[in-house]
């Protein structure tokens, strides 16, 4: 037993509380001394540029868009042995897209006559984890997902994405070795593009440098049920082969326009061959018994008609400056509007001559359709 005075009191102090006393007083020395070292902060990444990583030619990098899902900081890292699977989160110095930007934009020359293209950031991570706690070993991933793409004008033009990275093993207080890894993923990806882009320069529709587009009339009358429009080949009778339907009409026409392309490339530029096909099938026309010269020009007036609204579309695709990504889709979104465009103008041509009943109006559709046909070229 001890003994001892508080506050001028005596008190008796059996042994064994004596010792929890002294190791309580210990507890709270060395839990003071571990608040004054807090734990060990991880610096923000700052990636580095020493020179030029390569030369594009064929492209400049105009920018970056983030398309990131996870707006968390872009790595998670393992601080310590003693984290307990808890993860530090550190990001970019400056910030991830400005990081990556000013990265991209100092590892590549930017020459502004050349393609401009806009990268988008998809992913970016760095996730550790604590592979080997006696021997303080981290295992992490890098992880990025970019997409390239052309800027042509107002559109972004998809050309290519890239997905992929670097795993990597460290020692638990290596966090130097954290950035030279990510630029090295970083590098990679750029290298890639850059690979890709000089093979497919001179042979990728989408990075032609533009469009030639060359325009025909076919008029070669090969097949037997088929009558390409020709002003030297006007229709005959004889032309109506199909099966005569009953109702009021005596005779029935089937007048239609079409397109076929060809294209190639040659030194990056697209030159394409529109074939524009104005025809008669003559299994699906047909006349019923005897008609007469004024009921030809009727039939024949409906093929006119086909062949104006050809060379409207025409004309307008000969204006137009077409651009390599997108020409094909301009092409067939004006064929189909030229082919709604026929069908009204048919039906209105039977609706005001009365499928040909009415002479007067006959004349003057007559006379708007030669007009028309001169207009073009097609008559003299």
């Amino acid at each position: 037993m001890k003994e001892g005075r508080i506050n001028g009191k005596k008190i008796t102090i059996e042994p064994i509380k004596l010792w929890f006393i002294i190791l309580m007083i210990v507890a709270i020395g060395i839990s003071s001394k571990l608040s004054a070292h807090p734990a060990f902060q991880i610096d923000p990444i700052d990636l580095k540029v020493s020179s030029y990583l390569l030369q594009p030619r064929e492209y400049h990098l105009k920018g970056l868009v983030d398309l990131r899902t996870d707006l968390s900081p872009v790595a998670f890292i393992v601080p310590s042995i003693d984290s307990g699977g808890q993860l530090e989160t550190v990001d970019l110095k400056g910030g991830a897209i400005q990081a990556l930007e000013t990265f991209m934009f100092k590892s590549l020359p930017r020459n502004t006559s050349l393609r401009p293209i806009i990268v988008k950031v998809k992913d970016c991570k760095i996730i550790e984890s604590l592979a080997d706690p006696q021997r303080g070993v981290v295992e992490g991933q890098v992880f990025l997902d970019f997409s390239f793409e052309l800027e042509r004008g107002e559109d972004l033009v998809h050309l290519l994405d890239f997905q992929g990275g670097i795993s990597y093993k460290r020692g638990v207080r290596q966090f130097s070795v954290i950035e030279p890894i990510l630029r090295r993923s970083l590098n990679n990806a750029l290298n890639y593009f850059n690979d890709w882009i000089n093979r497919e320069a001179g042979q990728n529709d989408k990075l032609a440098k533009g469009v030639v587009i060359n325009i025909q009339d076919y008029r070669e009358n090969h097949d037997n049920d088929t009558v390409f429009y020709d002003p030297q080949r006007p229709l005959e009778w004889t032309d109506f082969k199909g099966r005569p339907r009953y109702g009021q009409f005596q005779a029935s026409i089937f007048a239609s326009i079409s397109y076929e392309g060809e294209r190639r490339i040659e030194e990056g530029q697209v030159y394409v061959d529109l074939i524009f096909k104005t025809y008669m099938l003559k299994s699906s026309s047909w006349v019923r018994g005897a008609n007469s010269s004024y009921g030809l020009n009727h039939e024949q007036r409906h093929f006119d008609i086909a062949k104006i609204v050809m060379e409207r579309l025409k004309d307008k695709l000969e204006k137009m400056d077409l651009q390599a990504h997108n020409y094909d889709r301009i092409v067939s979104f004006h064929y189909l509007e030229a082919y709604r465009e026929m069908n009204r103008m048919q039906e209105q041509y039977d609706k005001v001559t009365s499928h040909g009943m009415n002479a007067s109006a006959q004349e003057k559709w007559d006379q708007i359709i030669d007009d028309s046909l001169r207009s073009f070229g097609v008559l003299d």
